[in-house]
Parts: structure tokens; C-alpha cells; sequence
């Protein structure tokens, strides 16, 4: 072999090694800013505790797509009212390694175990809508549940202030039900106590269940019958339940029935007259809250909140999202004007 053709070799074999280091560069420059982004993508886990009523699927939808906007990856889960299920999942997103868990729990008292696991991965936590009991949360963001109480027993006491009056109440272990009830009987005690409205028969209903709000209110009417004038429902799936045993009873035009979350069945209801009220809770901005709260735990930012609320053990920061009462007079001002129901849907306009 001549040396021409030797050296010829010698620069072929160097610009090969050349090109070949060049691209191994490339090739882990490239890995590394993968991993780089992956670090830097910020992760929510949120925890439901049930999608069963209309209002949580819609919490779910917002919340996916205000995070999304935000650039935040988001898990859900569902736990379907099953706390030991809630338990694992929020464990399974802590191994994913969420920045910040957001939980609305199944059970206020047994879901303190969820963020007893986060705090040891030291995983701020914030309670979404539900106050997890005993658990000295990062935040509780909710919407005023008191004056959703109050909102529904005001209404009442107008259009009936004499009477015979039921309770129907959300389940017993979740804190929303008891600060409604609390802003109803502030509103209702005085009339009580001068002899004007009587507390018939009250209850908590245990998983916000419509059947057994039903079968609560068939019973009650089977025993005081038109002595009921109102009825105060948890939420609007309780209301349901309840204006089904009244219209069975032949009772739905004569007694007033309230509740809250705003679903689209209750405003159906509204509009042809076999509903009261309904207290509208605008789950977006609840939403745009929380994912802005989210990005500031992230970063480290103090949190600023409305007041603090009394956890049973903790003060915790409490950011209050306003609420508002929905009746037949005020429906398209409200619900529909702010998109949260189309008209064609309240008022079934077929095509």
C-alpha cells in the first residue's frame, strides 16, 4: 500500500471518529433536555372522592383543561366513595411524583391518612371544595357552604314563614353539610323559637344518596302529610329525591324545596315550577383558584387566604369562593348568562 493511499485512510478513519463523537454529543444533548423538561413539567395529582354527581364530572373537565392551559400535567382519580381506594391512589400518585396533591375527600375524617402520606414526601396539599378533617392542610379552598345555608333558609322563611319544615342533609362526615346546615338554622332559630316554623323531621343522608333522601321523605310524609310547607335538601341530587316522593304524594306544587350546586335537572326543575331554588357555585372560578394556588406552592410563594377555618385540631388558611342563589326569576341572568348551562338545555327548546 502506497503512502498516499495510507494517509488517505488515516484522514477517512479520523473523519469518521469525528462525525461519530459529534453525534453521540447531539445524542445525549438531546436526552438530557428530555430529562431537564420532564423536571421542570409540574404535576397535580387530584383526588376525587366521587364523579357520581353532575357537579364533580364538570370539576374534573375544568380542572383538566384550566391545568392544562397552566402547563400542569394532571392525574385524576376516582375513588367512588370508597376511602380505602382513595388511600391507594393517592399513594400511587405520590410514587409518580406529584408536586402537589389536590384532594377532595370521600370522607372528611378518614382521608387524614392521604395527607398524612404527602406530608411525609413533603407534598403540600390542598383540600378542593371538602375539608379534610384533623390534617392541618396547606389551604382549604371551597366555596362559602355557610351562606349557602343561609341563602336557602332566607328564601324559605319569605315564602313560608309559617309552618312545618324538613331537612334534608348531605352525609354526615363530609364538613360541607355541616356549615350548611349551620348558615340554615341561623336563619331558621328565631323563627323556631317564637313557635312560627316547626323542625318536622331532619336527617343526614350518608353518600349524598338521591334514593335514600327519597325513601326519608316518602316516610315522613306517610306521618305528618300537609303539615310539610319546605324543605331544605343538601344539595340538588337530595332535592331530586325529594320532589320524586312529593309528586308521588301528589305534595310537589305545595311545598317549597331548595338545594344547591346549580345541576342542570334542578334548573329543568326551576323553570317549570317544581323546584324552588338552587344555589349556583361557579366551579371555575373554584377551578382558577386552585390552579393558581397550585403554581404557588410550587414555587415556594406565601399563600394568602380569605380567613382560616378551624380544622377540629388546626387552623387552616381558607380562600372563600362567593356563591349565588338561582330561582325562576333570575335563571338567565345567572346559570345561563355565565355559560354554565346553555338556554336550549335549561328550558329543553327542541330543535
Amino acid at each position: 500500500m502506497g503512502r498516499k493511499m495510507l494517509l488517505q485512510r488515516v484522514v477517512l478513519y479520523s473523519i469518521l471518529i469525528m462525525l461519530f463523537i459529534s453525534l453521540s454529543a447531539c445524542s445525549r444533548k438531546v436526552e438530557t433536555k428530555k430529562e431537564e423538561t420532564k423536571e421542570d413539567k409540574i404535576i397535580v395529582g387530584f383526588s376525587l372522592g366521587t364523579l357520581m354527581e353532575d357537579r364533580w364530572i364538570r370539576d374534573r373537565d375544568i380542572f383538566m383543561s384550566k391545568a392544562g392551559q397552566a402547563g400542569i400535567e394532571v392525574i385524576v382519580n376516582n375513588a367512588n366513595k370508597d376511602s380505602q381506594l382513595q388511600y391507594r391512589q393517592v399513594q400511587k400518585m405520590l410514587e409518580q411524583g406529584i408536586d402537589v396533591l389536590v384532594i377532595a375527600p370521600n370522607d372528611s375524617e378518614s382521608e387524614v391518612k392521604c395527607v398524612k402520606a404527602a406530608k411525609e414526601r413533603k407534598v403540600p396539599v390542598i383540600s378542593y371544595d371538602r375539608l379534610v378533617s384533623n390534617a392541618d392542610v396547606d389551604v382549604y379552598i371551597s366555596f362559602d357552604n355557610y351562606q349557602v345555608g343561609v341563602i336557602m333558609a332566607t328564601y324559605l322563611v319569605e315564602k313560608v314563614p309559617k309552618g312545618g319544615y324538613m331537612i334534608v342533609s348531605g352525609a354526615e362526615n363530609d364538613s360541607n353539610s355541616k356549615m350548611i346546615y349551620k348558615g340554615a338554622l341561623s336563619v331558621l332559630q328565631p323563627y323556631i323559637d317564637k313557635g312560627d316554623i316547626e323542625i318536622l323531621a331532619e336527617t343526614w343522608v350518608e353518600g349524598w344518596t338521591r334514593e335514600n333522601a327519597y325513601d326519608f321523605v316518602s316516610e315522613q310524609i306517610n306521618t305528618y302529610g300537609e303539615k310539610v310547607k319546605a324543605i331544605i335538601c343538601g344539595n340538588d341530587s337530595l332535592a331530586w329525591g325529594t320532589i320524586d316522593a312529593l309528586s308521588e304524594a301528589q305534595m310537589a306544587e305545595k311545598v317549597q324545596v331548595v338545594g344547591q350546586d346549580a345541576d342542570l335537572v334542578a334548573c329543568q326543575r326551576i323553570v317549570t315550577g317544581k323546584q324552588a331554588l338552587t344555589v349556583y357555585k361557579p366551579i371555575k372560578n373554584l377551578v382558577e383558584k386552585t390552579v393558581e394556588v397550585c403554581l404557588s406552592l410550587v414555587n415556594g410563594e406565601e399563600i394568602k387566604s380569605d380567613t382560616t377555618i378551624f380544622d377540629g385540631t388546626y387552623d387552616v388558611p381558607y380562600i372563600v369562593i362567593g356563591v349565588e342563589a338561582v330561582t325562576k326569576d333570575n335563571i338567565d341572568d345567572t346559570v345561563i348568562k355565565d355559560g354554565f348551562h346553555l338556554y336550549e338545555d335549561v328550558y329543553q327548546v327542541e330543535d
